[in-house]
Order: structure tokens, then sequence, then C-alpha cells
């Protein structure tokens, strides 16, 4: 090969290179590579998916032969159990015809511990192969089982032949081996599906993940090249308008893509937008207006926070300056309405509500005073009511922790709620109905006492600056209640004593006339005594009195009891009370013992049996001895003799 020819051949070389080279660049210097190389990656993950899905098919095998050794299982769990019911009938035969113990322990054991527990281990498998003909046929052979159970022990109770030879046994023993067949046909089904299946999708391995693999890389290459190009075009357009964005030209807003760069052609027009609005918010600014809604850079970055932060420090001094006034200006005229009408609680309070309601911007309001004159039953009093404009007159009382307002005075400490409950609280208009959004209660205190509630209900939310103005408001009319209370207090002490002088001298001859009374009612006690003295000194005398345990045996006897009955103490101490009462065995659980429990009483005319065995009728009373509890604790009976 001539000179010419050698460099003609490597400088077509060289052009295919840069040719490729143009469309496939494996390096990370610039974005083209890194798209290459990343598409590349898309390839490699592809093969990787091929061989996770071929390990995927392979566990699918695995599981499939686990179904396999499932169902063999349960098909040799249904023949031992059609062995075993077979033996257990063979059993109960040969122990009719020899009459041996030995059978009947042995096929209780059979049944016990062998066919019951394979058709537990049967049925644990059949519910792990999810089949539901195979579940149904196990069931039915679970529910047919205890047939055949109650006729084998009724053969053996019988001890006869003829059990086991009747026609319903032999139908039953019938119905078992045709379930037991159908069971294992249909495990031998479902095997033979599972086997099937398993060749199949064998087969099917090799051919599916060459095309997986073929499809992936074709398609990942042909999506690189196109991305490639795509990716460029567009990157040279962009260039050429942040250029001119560089050299202090705002374009206009760039037409959206639908490719993946849109996000930044978006934020260069959001650039745009904002570098905009920095020359609109600083004529804002000029002009004093504070209140524009101004966002440059939504608020973010270096330059976004720093102006907003700018014009929100600006706008707290203003606003600052507008609470400031209006606080101190809400102060004075109240003050003022304290000053003008402290002699009655009730306008003082109807004045204030409506002058609060209307200041703060509310639109309804009550004032609570606290009626303390009973320290056992203090109450909050409603004193005042105002919404929309008009005093409302209505009568209310609550006490300490009822309701918000009661809770607010246990508490010591304001409420705010911004989700008020259902039906708490509505506010009426000409145009309807409805209730407020937001409530504030806050307790009127001085020196830690509270006079009072005030209660607030707007649809606006209540600032904190609110909030602290009704509390030295109510610092203010706390102060001024207590000297109306003060001053009516004295005058009501006046008033009080006054009364009390005269209600004392109607007491003296109340006393004397009660002293007359009661001298009289303690001389009717002390002859009521003497009655009753002389009543349990006859009882004692005459009638005959045992204490018992409550389960009969007797602890003590009176002497009348060992007169009239010839024993002595020894003779019925720890023996049963029976040996008087031959029929309080049956009485004592059945009619004693339960009247006694109630709490009652149990009374009857029966025989007494003395020592030498003769008898005499009595009449008999048991009752309850009870302990601090009410508990009872032991029996008491009293007999009286009767002619």
């Amino acid at each position: 090969m001539s000179k010419k020819e050698q460099q003609a051949t490597g400088t077509n070389k060289e052009f295919n290179r840069r040719k490729i080279h143009r469309y496939i660049r494996a390096d990370f210097k610039t974005l083209q590579g890194r798209i290459t190389i990343g598409f590349l990656l898309i390839g490699f993950f592809a093969i990787i998916m091929l061989l996770s899905s071929h390990f995927i098919w392979k566990n699918q095998l695995k599981k499939s032969r686990n179904l396999i050794a499932l169902n063999k299982n349960s098909a040799t769990r249904s023949a031992e159990i059609q062995q075993l019911v077979d033996l257990t009938t063979i059993l109960t035969f040969r122990y009719i015809s020899t009459q041996d113990d030995f059978f009947p322990k042995d096929i209780e054991k059979r049944w016990n511990k062998d066919i019951n527990a394979k058709l537990d281990e049967l049925d644990s498998l059949t519910q792990k192969l999810g089949n539901d003909e195979v579940i149904l046929y196990v069931t039915k052979l679970t529910e047919h089982l205890p047939k055949i159970r109650a006729t084998q022990q009724e053969a053996l109770e019988q001890q006869s032949t003829e059990v086991l030879n009747s026609e319903e046994t032999i139908n039953d023993i019938i119905h078992l081996t045709f379930l037991s067949t159908s069971l294992k046909d249909k495990l031998n089904q479902l095997e033979a599906q599972v086997l099937a299946e398993i060749e199949a999708t064998k087969d099917r391995i090799p051919y599916i993940l060459g095309v997986e693999f073929i499809i992936s890389l074709i398609v990942s290459t042909l999506i690189a090249l196109f991305i490639i190009q795509t990716v460029l075009r567009r990157i040279k357009y962009l260039k050429v308008k942040i250029r001119e964005m560089s050299e202090g030209n705002l374009p206009e807003e760039l037409p959206h893509s639908q490719d993946e760069l849109n996000s930044i052609i978006k934020a260069l027009n959001e650039l745009v937008r904002n570098l905009k609005g920095i020359t609109h918010f600083a004529e804002e600014v000029g002009k004093g207006q504070f209140d524009t809604e101004i966002t440059v850079f939504e608020n973010q970055g270096h330059l976004g926070e720093s102006l907003a932060e700018m014009r929100t420090k600006l706008q707290n001094v203003a606003e600052q300056d507008k609470r400031r006034v209006w606080f101190n200006e809400g102060v004075a005229k109240f003050g003022d309405i304290l000053r003008k009408n402290n002699d009655n609680i009730e306008d003082l309070s109807a004045k204030l509500i409506s002058e609060l309601v209307n200041y703060t911007n509310s639109n309804q309001g009550s004032i609570f005073i606290v009626d303390n004159q009973d320290e056992r039953n203090i109450k909050l009093v409603l004193k005042g009511a105002y919404a929309y404009q008009r005093q409302k007159y209505v009568e209310k009382e609550l006490a300490p922790g009822q309701g918000l307002v009661g809770q607010a005075y246990l508490e010591r400490d304001h409420i705010y709620l911004s989700e008020i409950p259902e039906e708490y609280i509505s506010i009426r208009s000409g145009l309807g109905e409805a209730p407020p959004t937001h409530l504030l209660i806050s307790p009127m205190k001085l020196n830690d006492e509270i006079f009072g509630i005030i209660e607030l209900a707007s649809f606006k939310p209540f600032e904190p600056y609110h909030i602290e103005f009704i509390e030295k408001v109510g610092e203010s009319i706390a102060s001024t209640i207590q000297g109306l209370q003060v001053s009516l207090e004295t005058k009501s002490l006046l008033e009080e004593s006054q009364m009390k002088a005269e209600q004392l001298q109607a007491q003296e001859e109340e006393m004397r006339q009660n002293a007359e009374e009661l001298e009289a009612t303690q001389e009717e006690m002390e002859r009521q005594g003497r009655e009753i003295g002389a009543f349990k000194n006859a009882i004692s005398q005459s009638a005959m009195i045992f204490e018992m345990e409550q389960d009969g045996s007797i602890t003590s006897a009176n002497p009348v009891a060992e007169s009239k009955t010839k024993f002595t103490s020894d003779d019925l101490i720890n023996k049963q009370f029976s040996l008087l009462d031959s029929n309080f065995i049956t009485d004592l659980p059945e009619k004693v013992l339960p009247a006694l429990q109630a709490n009652e009483s149990f009374k009857k005319i029966d025989k007494i049996s003395r020592k030498d065995g003769t008898t005499f009728e009595a009449y008999f009373d048991y009752m309850p001895i009870v302990d601090e509890n009410q508990q009872m604790k032991k029996i008491m009976c009293m007999a009286l003799e009767l002619p």
C-alpha cells in the first residue's frame, strides 16, 4: 500500500471515529457522555433484570415442588385415616366376640391419638394448598368421622354386631371410602396439573430470557441515541437565551417543552419574573406600601429572604405602633367608663360588655360576676350580655366547673378556642343564625382573686394583644367590682345585724318551748326502756334460746332450754340441732339459710325431742346473728313450748 493510500485510510478512520464520537461519548466531562454511560448502564441493568427473572422462575419451580410434596403428604394422611378407621371397626368386632377389655381402650386410643391427630395434619396440609374442592372434601370427612365413631360406641355399649352390620353403618363406611378416594383423586389431579405447569414453565424460560435480553438492549440503545440528539439541540437554544440575560436584557417568557429540560425553562422564566418583581418591590417599599403582597424568589435564597425580612420588619413596626395606640386608647376608654358607672353592678356590666364587643370587633359577649356569699355554693351570675349591637336580657347562673366559663374560673386562666363545640353558642342576625368560629373566655382577676368572667365570641380570631387587652381591662373591672361588693357588703351587714337581733329574741322563745318538749320526750323514753327490759326478762325466763353455727352445730343453750329438753349443756354443745329437731336436716339448707341470708327470720311449729325420747310441740323462730358488715356469722333459734 502506497503512502497516499495509507494517509487516505487513516483519514477515513479518523473521520469515522469522529462521526461515532459525535453520537457516543463514554466520559463524564460532558452531559452527552454522562447520558451515554447512563443508557449503557440501562442495558447492564436490563441484563441483571433478566438474570433476576430467571432466579424468580427457579423459585417458582421450587414452590411448585413444595405444593407437590403437600399433595403427597395429604394423600398419605387420607389413606392412613381410612386404614385406622377400618382398624377400629375390626377391633370393635373383636371386642364383641372376645369381650376382652383391651380392645375398647385400644379403640379409644386410636381415635384420640391417631385418627384425630392425622385429621388435624390433613386439615393443616390442605389449608396450605388453598384448593376449595380439597378443603371441602376434608371438611366433609371431618364431619363424617364422628358418625362412624358414634356407631362403634353404640356397638360397644350394646355388644351387638348388628349395629356394625346395619345398612346405615355400611353406607357410612362406603361414604368414608368415597370421600377418601375422591380426595386422593383430586390431589392426584392437582399434582398432575402442577407437574404439567412446571414442565411448560421450564421449557419457556430460555426463550423468554433471550427475547427479553435482545429487546432490552435494542430499546436502550435507540433511546440513548435519540435523547442525546434532543438534549444537545435544546441546550444550544437555552445557551443563547441565558447569554441574553447575562447582558442585562430580560427576554419574554420561554415557551414550555415536553422534555426533561422543561424544568430549566421554568427556572429561567421564574428568574425573569423575580428580577422584574425586584423593581416593583423597591417601588412599593419606597411608597410605604408594606401590606402589598410581593414575593421575590418566593421569599427564599439570600436575596429573597433578605427582601422578605426587610418588608416583614417594616410591617411589624407599623403594626406594633397601631396595636400600641389601640391598646392604650382602649385602656383609657374603659377606665373612664368605670369611673362614671361605679354605683350599680348591673348597669356597669351592661355598659362594659356592649363597649367591649364593639371595641374588639366581636359579635357577641357576656359578663359573669362571681357570687361567693355562700362559700359552699359559689355561683357565676350572668350580669350582662350583648350581641349584634343589641342588649340581651337573660338570666343565667353557672357553678364553678360548669361549662367553659366555669372551667375558666377553676383554672384561673383564660381559655381561647378556635374550634367551638357544636351548639355551644350561636350568633343571630337578620340574615340568619351561625355558630362563631372563635371564643375567648378571660377571668377578671385582682390580687389572684377571681371577681368575674368575660366571654367574647367572634367570627374573626383573637390576636395575643386582644387577649392581653381583655386581661388588663379585666383587672380594672375587678377592682371596681371589689369596691362595689365592699360597699354592698357593708350595707348588707348593717341590715343583717338588725335582722339577727330580732331573730335572736324569737329564738329564745323557741328554745324555751323546745326544752319543755325535750323533757317530756326523755320521760317517755325511760318508760319505754323499762317496758322493753321487762319483756326481755320474760322471754329469757320462758323461751328456749340456742346459738349455732351455719352448719347447725350448737354453740350455746340457755338454762330454760336445758330444763325443757332434759339435756345438759355438755350434751348439746358441738352437737347438731337435728338432735332436738329431726326435720332441721332438711329445713337448714332449703328454708332456714335462704331466709336468714336474705336478712329475714324463719318461723315454724314443730316437735322438740327430750333426752328421754319424748317430744313436745313448740314454736320455732330462727334469726340471723350478723357482724359489723351486716354479714351473717351465726344462727339464733328461740323456741316456745306450746300448750
